[in-house]
């Protein structure tokens, strides 16, 4: 009896050894072969972009192919469907966001196709807060402007949204501002403010990073931002909580997610080479250029992020009262 607990113990401890060992070799040997990151955004978005100069640190880094594979449907929904089925090797990663893997938790519980249980969170890249935007040709200068013209005219004033996130954003601003507007849906944030900017819309919410390009060109601008403290990009875009809006603090983020099953020595050789990307002095210009702010985490740390963000999220779902389309 004795001897057998002995021998018990002997192999579960040289299981476990073995276990490591095959752990460190595979973050050793990690990568042999391209990887994939699979991206639920249009080529072009500020996602894409985000995405493609990842992808050409991560190559540098680790001295294999990284290509980017844009899957824009079903606001990011297959793309993280696709990377929760892949294999949990490392080769392919998903860029996730708040509303593919926060805010669809909520909006959408139980109809994803995947859960929270479904990927490892690996690294951060950034942090984008959302805001209002009108054409650059509209009347309203301001946000009280704009308020004064939704109390004027119940009903009249329609509000662009193209993902999970912004449509909260509108739904959240109208109940906070006491105003009766209609939503109007897009695929994505880059639809609804080409719509805005032709005149189609009154005005809607994006994160900053997708609107800049529009902001650059001088198709709209925005009236305020739902951000703890001004950018200080814009530092003349006042808050909404200084407009006294209170708690209207709303962030898009992205983060790098792995098939959950891949192995942890390859998860960290992975956030150490997105860390070294975030931090390069491209990365940190262009973020500062359309008001984001680098994300910059540890395993641990990306993990905790992610279990926060999935309960803010759900807080602001229940509040809003968004339901999703039937």
């Amino acid at each position: 009896m004795a001897w057998n607990r002995l021998f018990r113990g002997t192999l579960a401890v040289a299981l476990a050894a073995g276990g490591l060992a095959s752990a460190v070799s595979a973050g050793q040997e990690f990568p042999e072969r391209a990887i994939t990151l699979v991206v639920g955004a249009a080529p072009g978005s500020g996602t894409d972009i985000g995405a493609r100069l990842l992808a050409r640190d991560m190559a540098a880094s680790l001295g294999v192919t990284v290509v980017v594979d844009n899957k824009p449907s079903a606001a990011g929904t297959i793309a993280a469907q696709h990377v929760a089925r892949a294999q949990p090797d490392g080769y392919t990663l998903f860029i996730g966001s708040a509303t593919t893997n926060a805010a669809n938790h909520a909006y959408f519980p139980g109809k994803l196709g995947y859960t929270p249980a479904s990927f490892t969170p690996v690294g951060g890249i950034g942090t984008s807060p959302l805001a209002l935007y009108v054409a650059s040709d509209s009347p309203w200068r301001t946000l009280d402007d704009l308020l004064t013209q939704a109390k004027a005219r119940p009903g009249a004033l329609n509000c662009g949204n193209g993902n999970s996130t912004t449509q909260v954003g509108c739904e959240v601003f109208r109940k906070q501002a006491g105003i009766q507007t209609v939503q109007v849906p897009y695929k994505s944030n880059p639809q609804s403010l080409t719509d805005l900017a032709a005149g189609t819309l009154q005005f809607a919410f994006s994160d900053t990073s997708a609107a800049q390009a529009f902001v650059d060109n001088r198709k709209i601008r925005p009236l305020a931002v739902a951000a703890a403290q001004r950018l200080p990009s814009s530092p003349g875009l006042p808050t909404f909580i200084e407009l006294g809006l209170s708690g209207f603090e709303i962030t898009g983020w992205s983060m790098v997610f792995a098939p959950t099953g891949t192995p942890p020595a390859v998860v960290e050789k992975l956030n150490g080479v997105i860390r070294k990307s975030v931090q390069s002095p491209e990365s940190v210009q262009r973020r500062q250029r359309t008001g984001g702010l680098a994300l910059d985490l540890n395993v641990d740390d990306a993990r905790r992020f992610v279990d926060t963000e999935i309960a803010r999220w759900a807080h602001f779902v229940e509040f809003s009262g968004v339901k999703p389309a039937q």
